[in-house]
């Protein structure tokens, strides 16, 4: 697990199978089969064979447990891979814990940014 200053929350590093879709750079509709790299409770960094642009919407679907969320192409690596494959980091439209993860963070069932209870004072 890693909680890095300034992240939302706690990046876990795992291989998660889930398909992707959307529009590529060249316009054409895709869909493919990829695993996931790191997750966390507001998207995730994968390997995709498709040339993605920044700002992209892509639909991320967990076949394990039947889960679908939207997301949006927020980092892209410039190198590819001898496999042809690039990293690309999607960002959820929506927090949600749409990977599985049975026994999450703590920061993942949790909003950090609600407002505390207000304090009751006792009275005199």
């Amino acid at each position: 697990m890693q909680q890095a200053e300034g992240r939302r929350s706690t990046r876990l590093s795992i291989s998660i199978p889930v398909v992707i879709s959307g529009v590529d750079i060249d316009g054409n509709d895709f869909s493919e089969g990829v695993r996931t790299q790191i997750v966390n409770k507001h998207g995730g960094k994968l390997a995709t064979t498709r040339r993605l642009k920044m700002g992209a919407e892509v639909l991320i679907e967990n076949p394990a447990n039947g889960r679908s969320a939207n997301s949006k192409v927020v980092w892209l690596d410039g190198n590819q891979s001898l496999e042809g494959l690039r990293s690309v980091a999607l960002q959820l439209m929506e927090a949600q814990n749409i990977w599985g993860i049975s026994f999450p963070p703590d920061d993942w069932t949790s909003d950090l940014r609600e407002d505390p209870p207000p304090v009751q004072r006792a009275k005199p």
